[in-house]
């Protein structure tokens, strides 16, 4: 300390310099704040990673965000066209806003019900916007200028702008809390001191160690990376302003005190660091340690407060080297006006209360374990990270989303986002379906209101494209198959019936007789030609040629009598041949469905099985699914190619019926001319030749008539003898028909069982379809490996319920997937909600974790400063006590008395840091002097320190409490409740654990051996 005193100009130097560099250098915490945010959760936190899958799968960066259009009456007409073109000079300008994938009722009209509220006071436009490293006040400037003509008030709401808001108050809170701060240690000083030179000298040099200790803790927050949040500059502020005061107090009284003694400025000062500068010493290593703990810490928003750290050495490191330069330059004159030498005077309370305790051991122990018992019986943490309620409608982002919250629902303005990662693609029947199980386990949950996903684009089933649908479909189409099968059996039994007894053999007699016919008509026609020469050469013959031709006449009538029989036949024969053939056609028709049909049955009961594995063993599912082997094995000849080879039989048939109908016509058409002829020789012979001649030629024409005729036959014989052969089968096609209606009942029967099963099942065309395109493109990745869910919330986003049902939401993926053919899927919850959950549940365990190494950390300097085990367990005891009894205090004012769901989020664990840290320097101050009385009994040296460090620990008090009362005007719930919390915990320790709970421990444990509490052994330590 000498050599500090010797050097002291050049150390003033130093820190001058020092404190400019930093403070004219020091990067703006706030702007760096607004860029690039508080970041409350790891990089592996499950909102993180859902938020960075997300990010793969989407083409655009950014969050989504809304404008809200409102008019307390109802939008008329003429303001929503105003709002049209505000939204239109938004896109135009949607580059330089940084938006993309904007959706509103006028560029999407079928979206209009979902955007436009029910009672027409409320139109919201969606947009995801791009923020970067842009200030969001620039932004919403930007947009202001676009709006401004919108004719209506309108709001910026949304996760970015709630943040921006809520940033903005913090802000505003800091800053107006530390000028309430200066002030009020600067009064409270004046008054303590009765000393205008005191306060002022006091908030210097500790404002040199918050300006330093800001710039370090700035350079490397833009340099490094250092985790910063809105309660990085106020934390310091605090604890700075607020233990850098009560340590001051501490310093100036001392050195008061011991220039009350006589001694010289520099002696003066060598003393007061020797006494007073070991407690401060080692009551800023307990405070460091308290932060420094907070490393371990998963939460960046804890970690933040490390900053803390650095103020503390600064702290230590001002008070050690610069505040004995002021008192050596000031020496008494510091003290001016007042001109009372005496140090701080006794206190009377402390020294009351702890003459009580001593002489009330037992008594006072009980009182103070029944007191801090109940608070820690009745104990409950209920956070409360309603970001919104605490802004309220004083900012406009929370403004805009409670108008959406009340006339769309408080989860529709703030949606959370369930991504599916898979390492295979998802646009198959397999993956969908265990996606639209997930769906229906997320939308069964209470707290859900709407579910979208791929399966449910619009929130809801499509019927279709489930197994109970599809089979009653298919179940009614099984029924009308039967039906017609039966009919067809029917009618199969009585065409083979026909069939059977048709004899197709008198064709081959018909063509036998043709030929004799056409031999003799060949004849005829032989004569005739030689009757015709035989009249050219001689008349003498002419009766008895006319007898012949009367002959001929005859025979020729009677062949034309056959010939018209032979027709009549034959049309008769065609006409019952082509009836037949529409029935067999038709019936093979059938089949050919019918087997179509059995096909995708096939495929359908195998997807069946494959949906729900346990059908598998059911006996009805598997003499289904033989019946239809069965069945398709038993029309497995019964082929399209098949059928055409017998339809070009029965063409072929067909064709012979035509061609002898034909040639029948024909040969009656020459008889009739060959009897014309006759005739003609008859009633003139002198004309014979020449009619002759005629004759001859008709025959020649029914001659080659019958000979096509009887090639006609003979092919009509073979096609009739081929057809007959498919006769014979018909009995048999019947019964496999029987067969088929039979095994399609049981089916039927079977199926009828999954007419309530919800089972997910996409044909393979509809899948491949462009109408379920969009579907994929919205909900899945480019690649189909990524898919997402949007999932909205009945409650608040940042609400206790809205955590609660985010976790039975994760619990159902968990479920869903698990067994599945997505089980080894990465999967997580995006969104405010998400969010919130995460950080309950790391804050949660960080409190638990931090509590137990914060006070391990503190018992061990303990025991390094007291040297006595059981006197650090109490010191110990007494914070931890005097930490729970403060909570449940400040629990039962905001959420029992103010009906608040919980406390803000930070509260607990920087209340608990705070109480804790301070609590010890305050113990630590009163086991010091405590020490300095070692020729004294403990009960009367614990008294007489009481007395005489109490007016110090409650000025201390005072000043920090009043220090943290500063945040209260704030407008902030979380300032207003950690000040709340923290000065609570104050008054405890300061008027139950220290004075009345400490010194009864001390003075029970006196009574037992070796206890650790005798003064007499270290008294010779604390003066040194």
């Amino acid at each position: 300390m000498k050599r500090i005193i010797k050097g002291r100009w050049a150390i003033f130097a130093v820190w001058l310099v020092v404190t400019v560099l930093l403070s004219v250098f020091q990067p703006d915490i706030n702007v760096i704040l607004q860029q690039r945010g508080q970041s409350p959760l790891n990089d592996d936190s499950p909102s993180v990673i859902a938020s960075s899958i997300l990010k793969k799968m989407e083409a655009t960066n950014g969050t989504d965000n809304l404008v809200v259009f409102y008019n307390q009456d109802k939008i008329s007409d003429d303001e929503m066209k105003s709002i049209g073109e505000a939204v239109q000079a938004m896109k135009d300008s949607s580059t330089e806003l940084g938006i993309d994938k904007i959706i509103d009722p006028f560029g999407t009209p079928e979206a209009k019900s979902s955007l436009i509220s029910s009672d027409g006071t409320t139109l919201m436009v969606s947009f995801k916007l791009d923020k970067g490293a842009r200030d969001i006040n620039d932004i919403k400037n930007a947009f202001e200028e676009k709006l401004q003509n919108a004719g209506v008030e309108h709001y910026l709401t949304g996760e970015d702008f709630i943040t921006g808001d809520y940033l903005e108050a913090s802000i505003a809170g800091v800053e107006k809390s530390a000028v309430l701060t200066v002030l009020f240690i600067l009064v409270i000083l004046i008054i303590m001191f009765r000393s205008v030179v005191t306060p002022l000298v006091s908030l210097l040099t500790v404002a040199v160690a918050y300006l330093t200790s800001m710039g370090i803790t700035a350079q490397l927050i833009d340099r490094a990376g250092f985790p910063v949040t809105t309660l990085t500059q106020v934390l310091m502020i605090l604890i700075l302003f607020g233990i850098g005061t009560d340590y001051n107090i501490l310093l100036f009284n001392r050195f008061k005190e011991e220039l009350s003694h006589g001694l010289s400025v520099d002696d003066a000062i060598i003393r007061t660091y020797k006494t007073a500068g070991k407690t401060i010493a080692f009551s800023i290593l307990t405070v460091l340690i308290a932060f420094f703990s907070l490393i371990f810490s998963e939460s960046p928003i804890y970690k933040s407060a490390i900053s803390v750290v650095i103020g503390g050495a600064m702290l230590l490191l001002e008070i050690v080297t610069l505040t004995p330069f002021v008192m050596k330059q000031l020496g008494p004159r510091i003290f001016w006006p007042s001109k009372n030498a005496n140090g701080h005077k006794e206190s009377r309370i402390w020294g009351g209360i702890t003459a009580f305790s001593t002489k009330r051991a037992v008594v006072s122990v009980l009182l103070t374990v029944a007191v801090i018992g109940v608070s820690v019986v009745f104990y409950q943490q209920k956070l409360n990270f309603d970001q919104v309620g605490e802004l309220g409608d004083a900012y406009p982002a929370s403004k805009g989303f409670n108008i959406v919250a009340e006339h769309f629902g408080k989860g529709q303005a703030m949606p959370s986002t369930l991504v599916i990662e898979s390492g295979s693609a998802l646009d198959n029947n397999d993956a969908l379906s265990v996606i639209d199980k997930v769906t229906e386990k997320i939308k069964a949950i209470d707290g859900v209101e709407q579910v979208s996903s791929v399966t449910q684009p619009e929130g809801k089933q499509i019927d279709d494209l489930y197994i109970s649908s599809q089979m009653t479909s298919v179940s009614d189409g099984l029924s009308q198959m039967q039906d017609g099968l039966n009919q067809l059996g029917d009618g199969f039994g009585g065409a083979e019936a026909q069939l059977g007894g048709a004899d197709f053999s008198q064709v081959g007699d018909m063509a036998a007789g043709t030929a004799q016919l056409h031999d003799a008509v060949t004849a005829l026609a032989g004569g005739l030609s030689q009757l015709q020469a035989g009249l050219d050469g001689s008349a003498s013959d002419a009766q008895t040629l006319s007898g012949g031709l009367k002959a001929i006449e005859t025979n020729l009538s009677q062949m034309s009598g056959g010939l018209k029989t032979l027709a009549d036949n034959y049309s008769a024969m065609q006409s019952g041949y082509l009836e037949m053939g529409k029935n067999y056609q038709s019936a093979a028709g059938a089949l050919l469905g019918i087997k179509s049909a059995l096909s995708q049955m096939q495929g359908m009961a195998a997807a069946l099985g494959e949906s729900v594995p346990s059908v598998k063993g059911d006996a009805n599912y598997q003499g289904m699914k033989a019946s239809i082997d069965t069945l398709l094995s038993s029309l497995g000849n019964m082929t399209p190619e098949g059928m055409e080879a017998l339809n070009s039989n029965y063409n072929a048939v067909t064709a012979g019926f035509n061609e002898a109908n034909t040639n029948l016509a024909a040969m009656s058409a020459g008889l009739s001319q060959l009897a014309a002829g006759l005739k003609s020789v008859e009633s003139g012979l002198g004309q014979a030749s020449d009619g002759i001649g005629t004759i001859v030629t008709n025959m020649n024409k029914v001659a080659s008539g019958l000979d096509q005729m009887k090639a006609g036959q003979e092919q009509l014989a073979s096609g009739l003898e081929q057809f007959g052969a498919f006769g014979s089968q018909l009995t048999q096609v019947a019964d496999a028909l029987k067969q088929i209606s039979d095994g399609l009942g049981q089916s039927k029967d079977f199926l009828t069982q999954f007419s309530a099963d919800k089972t997910f099942h996409m044909p393979d065309e509809a899948l491949a379809s462009a109408d379920f395109k969009p579907a994929l493109d919205t909900f899945m990745s480019g690649d189909r490996t990524i898919t997402k869910m949007i999932i909205v919330l009945k409650d608040d986003p940042y609400s206790k319920d809205a955590v609660n049902t985010i976790k039975e939401i994760n619990d159902a993926v968990s479920s869903g997937l698990k067994g599945t053919v997505l089980s080894d899927a990465g999967y997580g919850i995006s969104g405010p909600s998400s969010t919130t959950c995460d950080m309950n549940d790391i804050l949660s365990r960080d409190l638990n974790r931090m509590i137990i190494i914060v006070l391990i950390g503190v018992f061990l300097v303990l025991m390094l400063v007291i040297r006595s085990f059981w006197t650090s367990v109490m010191i110990t005891l007494s914070l931890v006590g005097a930490y729970f009894a403060a909570t449940f205090i400040s629990n039962s004012i905001f959420i029992g008395l103010l009906h608040y769901p919980g406390v803000s989020s930070y509260v607990p664990f920087f209340s608990f840091i705070v109480i804790v840290a301070l609590g010890v320097d305050y113990s630590i101050f009163l086991m010091m002097r405590f020490r300095e009385f070692g020729h004294m009994k403990p009960k009367e040296a614990i008294v007489l320190a009481s007395r005489q460090i109490g007016g110090v620990v409650l000025s201390a008090a005072v000043i920090l409490g009043g220090t943290f009362a500063t945040l209260m005007p704030s407008g902030m719930l979380l300032l207003t409740e950690l000040a709340v919390t923290v000065i609570t915990g104050l008054i405890i320790l300061c008027f139950i654990m220290l004075p009345l709970f400490l010194p009864a421990t001390i003075s029970l444990m006196s009574r037992l051996p070796k206890s650790g509490v005798d003064t007499e052994d270290t008294a010779q330590d604390a003066r040194v």
